[in-house]
């Protein structure tokens, strides 16, 4: 068993490396900006742990700083947060031979990250449970602790876009977009994606840019490779 474990193991963390380099900085801006709006370091610390999804935590972080009641806040985080339900159904398919216990383990620990490495892997044929589990617990740690490094080094940092930390999510998801975009028509739905979507923001529709510019790169994908598929018959 430890011969077949550690294998998988180093694997899984070889996985983890690209993300968990975009992950940090964001975990530490999320403490940075935890620090600011007054929550303690314990709360900083039990919102990752229990909660450990990104967007979700700065929202909740917003909203707690402006004063909003807990109902709001945990509705925002849910909706915010309902998309893994549909990330999980995607890859479950894959998952059928997974004990249930590690099913549930990959699910729970499931973010957008993640689910965008294991999608690849997956679809490749690659579906080593202890190298996928190994990636969830790499970015779960290094998440979790980089909030509270954030959190201390509050006290130093005041302007945290100075560092470029701000643009860290953007390019980690650029960096996970690449390695799809293989094929003509992958490639031109994620140019109609990023056009639609900074041509959204520059015209003021604010933060519903990006969500709208996603739907548009993933309709466009559909009717590329169905049109794509027409003509290779």
């Amino acid at each position: 068993m430890q011969s077949a474990f550690w294998p998988s193991a180093k694997k899984g963390l070889i996985w983890s490396v690209p993300v968990l380099l975009g992950c940090a900085p964001i975990g530490m801006a999320y403490g940075l900006l935890s620090r600011q709006a007054g929550i303690g370091v314990w709360h900083t610390l039990a919102m990752s742990l229990f909660i450990f999804a990104g967007s979700s935590q700065f929202v909740a972080v917003s909203m707690l700083q402006n004063g909003m009641g807990a109902p709001a806040i945990i509705g925002s985080v849910f909706i915010v947060n309902f998309r893994h339900v549909l990330m999980s159904a995607s890859l479950s398919p894959y998952l059928t031979p997974w004990k249930t216990a590690w099913r549930v383990a990959l699910g729970g620990m499931l973010t957008d990250e993640s689910f965008a490495l294991h999608s690849l892997h997956f679809s490749g044929g690659d579906t080593d449970p202890i190298a996928a589990l190994t990636l969830n617990m790499a970015m779960y740690v290094v998440w979790s602790t980089t909030g509270v490094v954030g959190y201390y080094l509050g006290a130093l940092i005041n302007r945290p876009e100075v560092f470029g930390l701000d643009f860290a999510l953007p390019a980690m998801f650029i960096a996970l977009l690449f390695p799809y975009c293989v094929k003509s028509s992958s490639i031109l739905a994620a140019l109609s994606g990023g056009v639609v979507s900074v041509a959204l923001h520059v015209a003021g529709v604010g933060s519903w840019a990006a969500f709208i510019g996603g739907l548009a790169g993933a309709t466009a994908g559909v009717f590329l490779k169905d049109d794509m598929e027409v003509k290779a018959k």
